[in-house]
């Protein structure tokens, strides 16, 4: 079910304060136009009605695309890991079969959809950052990179974007075969031993990786 409240949000320009509608969770079987607004930012971005100042609103809240059996909760304060830890593993419950994540940041929530929307596993495409990652440290380290993200282009072409400050300053090709190979040669181990797994980020590449030898 979509839950959502009225807010009172002070504007980061002028200051002024005015309502806006935060989601508690979001339900696009139930809300269908919301699976597009939360792709395009419309359902988080705050626009002054006063001085025009837009602003991305990073809050928690829980995703939940019931036509595909997902579920995402964006634990961007980091207060309820534990709540929705017991949510999402509790068996017997309505989220039995789903695939169920918990994303730390909005923009790992974003990059999650990205992923969902190519029709790739995740987890693959983790172990692939992680490889990147530790190309980047090893080779790359003046470049100062904070930040690796999956992307789509409007081509609909998949990649790597290299962010230093909030900045693009680099992108790389997505290599499908790669990513075929990952799957081919590993993906039964990682069912067997991460099947419920709730955060698939860097470390979890790292101790995925280093648990399959």
């Amino acid at each position: 079910m979509s839950q959502s409240a009225m807010q009172e949000i002070t504007c980061p320009k002028c200051g002024k304060k005015h309502p806006f509608t935060v989601w508690d969770s979001i339900n696009t079987l139930e809300y269908p136009e919301m699976k597009e607004k939360v792709r395009n930012d419309e359902a988080f971005r705050y626009r002054c009605p006063d001085c025009g100042a837009t602003a991305i609103l990073n809050y928690n809240f829980l995703y939940h695309q019931q036509e595909d059996k997902v579920l995402i909760f964006v634990d961007a304060d980091g207060s309820s890991y534990e709540e929705m830890e017991k949510v999402m593993t509790t068996r017997g419950n309505a989220f039995d079969g789903y695939q169920k994540r918990i994303v730390l940041s909005y923009n790992d929530f974003k990059e999650k959809l990205l992923i969902l929307d190519a029709g790739l596993d995740d987890r693959i495409v983790e172990i692939i950052k992680s490889s990147i990652w530790d190309n980047v440290e090893a080779r790359y380290k003046d470049k100062h990179i904070d930040e690796i993200y999956f992307a789509t282009n409007e081509d609909g072409e998949h990649g790597f974007l290299f962010r230093k400050e909030g900045k693009m300053i680099a992108s790389m090709e997505f290599d499908t075969s790669l990513y075929n190979a990952i799957r081919d040669a590993a993906l039964f181990r990682i069912n067997a031993v991460s099947q419920n797994d709730l955060i698939i980020n860097r470390a979890w590449a790292k101790d995925i990786t280093a648990r399959l030898g």
